[in-house]
Order: structure tokens, then C-alpha cells, then sequence
């Protein structure tokens, strides 16, 4: 017999706040979180703007050992610590340790500033690229803690040691869908009766020397000036979407059974419905289609046996990259096209966050089917707002939609108990 599956805690870390207090709020009044890029020289680089987290510091969060994570491992582990302890959840008289499994959908390896140089300064001197056997001759000079942070099963460590922990562990990684595959992954085996409880995390930082040096020489990026005007420059949904501007994040959830969550007397914020992930590649790898769009939301609502009318809220993908943000117009006017329904994207504010957009979004719709609001549509132009309604008079009920390079798309339906 299939259970229910419910979310009963949440925490996010963006450039508008290291809490989701302070991201809802600031979201909620339209705040801008992209900025000029302070990290490192952005000097010479196609784009120069990003949503950068500047007011962090893993220490004074209670992260321990530290030093030897990358900084979105700090990120994310930052992020599955403040859920834990804002709404207490392990301190339950049945608290299910043996019970309860990690789930982390993240990123592939990305050097941090350091690491990047460590490598640069144990190859030969005056080398113009990095070549592996020029490394190998100094391995001997690589510091070992520079090793253990390229482990991508460090922060499930972490958390299954400081949490005492005896489920299984899962790193799992799908592009820019790793997030949602996550919740969806962790959610099948609660409703399935493997666990009563998981903890599911993600995160995403693209501010490093070679990772943001590619990514802004892609034909994603959006390319600026020294004189751009930074809240201008991701605009889903508008005639102005000329290119992405990314973001650096993490988010957690904390999910558990239904049973599980009556019995220990939690709150719950919102139940998962189900969800769908598809690959519909095309001959260009980084093209996404109007076709794939539609076929994995209809697909979620039919694997969530609702119709298009249950929804009230639609949290886009849009990340302002025009091919992508009108194939996904596009098939939401075709789904929708009787019955509008509110739409709402958020790399206005926070850019576009890799493989954790998933779940900042699926963070922000909890809070709106909590608060009964949104946030507004950023540098969108009107004409493409004609096809949406936002006088819901309640939110019970949101799809939230991934998609991103490879094909790869992925829908996720949470909300308020049937």
C-alpha cells in the first residue's frame, strides 16, 4: 500500500539571504540578489554578473571542519543543519535514525579558488594550461585535506556522522534536474515503506575561475558591460531574456511518511504528489523543446491523477535564455490555454541555480501555499503575463519545473492535503 509522503522542514541559502525567511521576504518585495561578481577577477570575462552569496561564513553557522569542504559542500551542509534545528528534528521521543536516508542532488566536482590554485602552483612553472602528467611529477606536493574535499559523498559523511545516521546515502547527479530527481527519489522510497524519513539537499556554485570562465563563454550566458544595470539583466519571460545570469545556493527539505509526521506532531508544510523526469535530446545539446516541455507536465499530472485545473501555481524554469524560456511559454499556453494559471519564476532575483533550481523553487512554492502569495514575475513583459491569472483566491496546490543542458527535464507537484 502506497503512504503519503510529506515535507515537515526547510532551509535555503541564496544571494538575497542565508535563511528562507530572509530570501521570502526579500523575494516577496522583488529585491534584486545579482550583482556585480566580487570572488575573483571577472575582469576579462564575457559575463561579469551573477546572484554571488557575500555575507556567509561556515563557522559562525556551526559548520564543523570546514576547511577541508568546498564551498558549496559548506553551503549545502549549512543549509541541512538550520532545518534540523528550526524545526527540531531529532528530537523526537521515535526520532527513526535507523530509519532515515540521505538524498543529495549536486553538482559534478567544481574547484574552489584554492584547490585551483594548488593545482596550478604543483605544475610547471610558466605552464599556459593544466596537463595531467605535469601534476603527476608533484603529487607529493598536493596537501591530502586537498583530496578528501573532491569527494562527492563528504557532505552525506558529515551528516550521517553528526546526526547518527544509519540509512542509506545517495549522491545523485542529473544535470540541472539533480535536485528534483532527489526529492523524487527519496519520496518513492518513503512511499514505498523502505524509510520513514529522509533528508534531501542540494547545491550550486558556479563562482569559481574555470567553472564561470566556461559558463560565461557559453552560448547560454547572457554577456555584459562593466555599465550594465545589474537588476536588468535576467529577465524570463520578457524581450529582454538575452542570455542566463547564475547563482550560487543550497537548499534541504526534510521529508518523512505521513504516519511519521502525526505521530511525532509536526507541522506539516506540504505533501508531495509525485513528479517525472524525461530526456528528449536534440541534435544542439544545449536545445530544449516545446515538446519536452509539455510531455513531462502532462505526464506529471497524469502520474499525480490531477487535472490541469488542480494547479494553481507554476514555478517556471524561465532562466531568461530566450530559446528556453519560449519553448516553456509556449507549451504552458498550449497545456493552459482555456484556464490560465499563475506563473512565477525566480532567476529574476537569484539567477539561475544549476541542478539546485529545483529545489530553491520547491522551497519558495511552500511558502507560497503557507503565505497564499508569490513572487511577481521580474522584467517580464506584459504580453507574456496576458496568458497567466494571479487572483488565485488560495494556493493549494504547485508544479514546479526543471529542465536544462542535455535534454533533461524534470516536474515536481506539491501542496496541501486532498
Amino acid at each position: 500500500m502506497k503512504r503519503n509522503v510529506v515535507i515537515t522542514g526547510m532551509e535555503c541559502i541564496t544571494s538575497l539571504g542565508n535563511d528562507i525567511e530572509e530570501t521570502w521576504e526579500k523575494i516577496i518585495k522583488a529585491e534584486n540578489g545579482i550583482d556585480k561578481i566580487e570572488r575573483f577577477n571577472v575582469s576579462q570575462y564575457p559575463c561579469q554578473f551573477g546572484g554571488e552569496i557575500k555575507k556567509f561564513s561556515a563557522r559562525r553557522s556551526g559548520l564543523k571542519r570546514s576547511n577541508i569542504m568546498l564551498k558549496y559542500n559548506q553551503y549545502e551542509l549549512v543549509a541541512v543543519m538550520q532545518a534540523i534545528k528550526r524545526y527540531k528534528w531529532f528530537e523526537d521521543v521515535n526520532d527513526q535514525r535507523e530509519n532515515c536516508a540521505i538524498y543529495l542532488g549536486n553538482q559534478s566536482i567544481n574547484l574552489d579558488e584554492e584547490l585551483y590554485e594548488t593545482i596550478i602552483n604543483i605544475s610547471e612553472k610558466n605552464m599556459k594550461k593544466i596537463q595531467l602528467p605535469n601534476i603527476g611529477k608533484n603529487l607529493d606536493k598536493f596537501p591530502p585535506l586537498n583530496g578528501i574535499k573532491l569527494l562527492p559523498t563528504l557532505p552525506t559523511h558529515f551528516i550521517a556522522k553528526e546526526y547518527n545516521l544509519h540509512g542509506s546515502a545517495n549522491v545523485l547527479y542529473s544535470g540541472d534536474v539533480s535536485s528534483i530527481e532527489a526529492i523524487l527519489h527519496a519520496a518513492w522510497d518513503i512511499e514505498a515503506g523502505y524509510y520513514e524519513k529522509a533528508i534531501v539537499a542540494s547545491t550550486y556554485n558556479p563562482f569559481t575561475p574555470h567553472e564561470f570562465l566556461w559558463l560565461s563563454n557559453s552560448k547560454l550566458a547572457r554577456k555584459t558591460t562593466p555599465m550594465d544595470v545589474s537588476y536588468q539583466l535576467s529577465a524570463p519571460f520578457s524581450n529582454k531574456n538575452e542570455g542566463i545570469i547564475y547563482g550560487e545556493g543550497a537548499g534541504a527539505l526534510l521529508i518523512e511518511s505521513e504516519e511519521s509526521a502525526i505521530q511525532n506532531n509536526r507541522n506539516i508544510l506540504a505533501y508531495i504528489y509525485g513528479g517525472t523526469m524525461h530526456t528528449f535530446p536534440e541534435e544542439d545539446f544545449f536545445k530544449l523543446s516545446k515538446c519536452g516541455f509539455r510531455k513531462h507536465m502532462e505526464d506529471t499530472l497524469e502520474i499525480c491523477s490531477m487535472k490541469k485545473e488542480d494547479i494553481s501555481l507554476l514555478y517556471a524554469n524561465a532562466p531568461s535564455y530566450a530559446d528556453w524560456d519560449n519553448a516553456e511559454i509556449e507549451a504552458i499556453e498550449e497545456i493552459w490555454n482555456e484556464n490560465p494559471i499563475a506563473v512565477t519564476s525566480t532567476k529574476a532575483n537569484i539567477g539561475f541555480l544549476g541542478c539546485a533550481a529545483g529545489m530553491i523553487d520547491c522551497i519558495l512554492a511552500i511558502k507560497s501555499i503557507n503565505q497564499n502569495s508569490f513572487p511577481k514575475l521580474r522584467n517580464a513583459k506584459m504580453d507574456y503575463r496576458q496568458y497567466f491569472s494571479e487572483d488565485r483566491k488560495y494556493i493549494d496546490k504547485c508544479l514546479i519545473n526543471t529542465a536544462g543542458i542535455g535534454g533533461n527535464y524534470g516536474s515536481i507537484i506539491i501542496g496541501k492535503k486532498a
